[in-house]
């Protein structure tokens, strides 16, 4: 009945849709190109996709804190390249980008992984038979690839999507006071 918890569940839903398409839009090169890559190399690179989860999630969120504060050298040069074309000053840290991108970050190993694992199971031969009746490359991608991938990248949104609309760790470390979701008002109503 209180409209204050239906708009916060919009802006929740719309930050997890978000999120999960940044992290379409990311993982699909890198898994492509992890699945296309030499047997050798494949299990390195996945390392590398997974290797953040080595360290503590707190410890990556504040990282970013120290790469998106105002001393920082992404907030200089973007404020720069604005101050440039006459724009004012930004404030990437506790702003909605800073918890867009922190949101991003933690989750797209959890899109790369289940998009590897679809795309190397692709079998090169429907290109092959793709191009031999006369597709191009944008065609062989829309007509085969994608539509092929599309479990690995259902699998992946459901991954992104639901942990994303329940967290409440990176919009109050990175978002600050501003940006309530869902999961800080139920934090908020449990513990307060």
């Amino acid at each position: 009945s209180d409209f204050i918890y239906v708009e916060i569940f919009i802006k929740s839903f719309g930050v997890a849709l978000t999120t999960t398409l940044v992290c379409i839009l990311l993982a699909y090169p890198l898994a492509w190109l992890i699945a296309r890559s030499p047997k050798k190399h494949q299990d390195a690179m996945v390392l590398l996709a997974v290797l953040p989860f080595a360290s503590n999630f707190l410890i990556r969120v504040y990282a970013w804190m120290i790469i998106l504060g105002p001393q920082a050298a992404v907030a200089r040069a973007a404020n720069g390249l604005l101050g440039v074309f006459g724009f004012e000053p930004v404030t990437l840290l506790f702003s909605p980008f800073a918890v867009l991108v922190g949101m991003v970050y933690v989750h797209l190993p959890f899109m790369i992984l289940p998009l590897y694992t679809n795309l190397a199971r692709h079998d090169p031969a429907l290109l092959d038979a793709a191009q031999d009746l006369g597709a191009n490359a944008w065609q062989r991608f829309w007509k085969v690839t994608w539509p092929l991938s599309l479990p690995g990248i259902y699998s992946g949104s459901v991954l992104v999507f639901i942990p994303v609309l329940g967290m409440f760790a990176i919009p109050d470390i990175l978002g600050g006071t501003g940006d309530i979701l869902i999961g800080n008002l139920i934090k908020e109503q449990f513990l307060a």
